[in-house]
């Protein structure tokens, strides 16, 4: 009994400090539309959340990102990745993983609502400056969960 008391106060301070996040739905071009819906965006660490500003993650330090999402597709696997979202393309975050079914339910279900939770490590490799991050879930169909969001990589 003890034990789970300690497990479960550790959940709740972990819950605690995951900030809410601002961002925006990926945008498509004509005639592609959106095929799911993200209902909140969490981070941890981001002090910074509540004054509607971008994430400050130190390098070489771990971050959490979660987010609650709907998707009006179903898919037996699921594929994920960040990119720092630039004017000329997406350039994936390297080192990351990307079989998503480690990081939310699989096989997933249409008009279910998940979440997707990720641990990462920022690597002191990464540039300290503000990206825009393009954070994708897709299935083999090509069809996809999409969002964008500030971060701002500190040293």
């Amino acid at each position: 009994m003890k034990n789970f008391l300690v497990i479960l106060g550790v959940a709740c301070v972990a819950l605690v400090g995951a900030d809410v996040v601002q961002f925006q739905p990926c945008s498509y071009r004509e005639p592609t539309q959106t095929n799911c819906t993200v209902h909140e965006l969490r981070i941890n660490p981001c002090a910074e959340a509540a004054e509607g500003k971008p994430c400050r993650v130190k390098r070489g330090t771990d971050a959490s990102i979660e987010f609650d999402y709907t998707t009006n597709f179903a898919a037996d696997t699921l594929q994920g990745r960040a990119y720092w979202a630039n004017k000329l393309m997406d350039v994936p975050f390297l080192g990351m993983e990307t079989n998503a079914c480690l990081s939310t339910p699989c096989p997933l279900k249409a008009d279910t609502k998940q979440t997707y939770k990720m641990a990462l490590h920022v690597d002191t490799k990464y540039p300290a400056r503000s990206f825009d991050v393009k954070w994708k879930l897709w299935n083999q169909q090509e069809q996809e969960c999409c969002i964008v969001f500030q971060i701002k990589l500190t040293k």
